[in-house]
């Protein structure tokens, strides 16, 4: 009975977790549909674009890399439980992905390719998933430090250097790519590491060391929140504020963890259970989640008649549409089901055949 409780402990707290990460997701790819960015300064629609740079973009998409990290370590420790070729299966989950990906980037060209690019920089966990956990943790953390230098050098550099305004964007955007491929890769070891060191099948036993990460992540995310809102005010120009989202994009890491540690103590403490089961219920089905949360983006903004562009304002009420819909279909998929439409497709041409969970 220890064993059942522990493993659904596990799976409850990651379901959640990838519920939050879906609705953060959401209101990031809500506001990117309203195309406001000419909003007036000290408005409310300018209020709610710092707020989504400083604290929301590459900050959930991050902790979807992470989970994807967990998700891989628990698909390939039971791929060699089973006595599976847990190597080969797992290229073909992650081959798997990618017209799934590809379609959801057809109905939605202006999305990010973020299934795409998991199909792809997944294969970088092949070599991981034998080493110790703390080569593992080493290697994230290397990642993770370079990455951060390499943005405070593109924001030194391009503000000292005497360039065009278009060739500084096509520097930083260019760098900002580069810096979003490497936090990806970083959270997917992160994830990978966590899942290694069985931390949430251990919830209640790594508590202490959980609270401790979480008031460390507090004090460094601190100086990113504060540094963030006074560079947004110094010059209210924030799309070319290159400091403000430099300081948005290195908030990721600290930010993240601080968010991850915030929910697990949360649901340790059972505190706001009453969001736990709708959560949980679009975390069991977050790749259908994602696609769908895209589909239905679309298809409200056409049917409301906002498809010349609508304020982050009203992108807060497409969130709300959208994610009651996710949470009712969820609901009353799961009823009769115990996967998402698209996570079946994806286990069965992982698997080349149907095989229970």
């Amino acid at each position: 009975m220890h064993t059942t409780k522990n493993i659904s402990t596990r799976t409850m707290s990651l379901d959640i977790i990838r519920g939050v990460a879906l609705f953060g997701m959401l209101i990031v790819h809500a506001a990117g549909f309203s195309r406001a960015n000419n909003f007036s300064i000290h408005s409310l629609d300018y209020y709610l674009s710092i707020f989504n740079t400083l604290f929301l973009d590459y900050k959930f998409v991050s902790i979807f890399s992470f989970l994807f990290g967990v998700g891989s370590h628990l698909f390939f420790s039971r791929a060699q439980q089973r006595g599976l070729r847990s190597y080969r299966l797992f290229s073909r989950r992650l081959i798997t992905l990618l017209p799934i990906g590809i379609i959801s980037i057809l109905i939605v060209p202006q999305a990010t390719p973020i299934l795409i690019m998991y199909g792809l920089l997944g294969f970088i966990l092949l070599p991981f998933f034998k080493r110790k956990p703390s080569t593992i943790l080493r290697t994230a953390g290397i990642i993770a430090t370079c990455n951060m230098i390499l943005m405070i050098g593109t924001m030194v550099f391009t503000n000292l250097l005497t360039i065009s305004t278009g060739t500084a964007a096509l520097i930083t955007g260019s760098m900002h790519y580069i810096y979003y491929i490497l936090l990806i890769v970083s959270m997917f070891l992160l994830g990978l590491y966590v899942g290694k060191i069985d931390l949430f099948q251990q919830l209640s036993q790594q508590m202490s060391k959980i609270k401790r990460i979480h008031k460390i992540s507090f004090l460094l995310s601190l100086p990113f929140a504060l540094g963030g809102v006074w560079t947004g005010y110094i010059n209210p120009e924030i799309s070319e504020n290159i400091f403000f989202l430099g300081i948005s994009d290195l908030a990721a890491y600290p930010f993240v963890i601080f968010y991850l540690t915030s929910m697990l103590i949360l649901y340790h403490k059972n505190y706001f259970s009453f969001i736990y089961k709708p959560l949980s219920y679009v975390g069991r089905i977050s790749l259908t989640g994602y696609v769908a949360h895209l589909l239905l983006l679309k298809l409200l903004v056409l049917c409301l008649g906002w498809t010349q562009g609508f304020t982050l304002v009203q992108s807060l009420v497409l969130v709300l549409m959208v994610f009651t819909i996710l949470i009712l279909f969820s609901f009353v998929w799961l009823q009769k089901f115990q996967q998402g439409p698209l996570e079946k497709v994806w286990r069965l041409f992982t698997y080349g055949k149907y095989t229970p969970r």
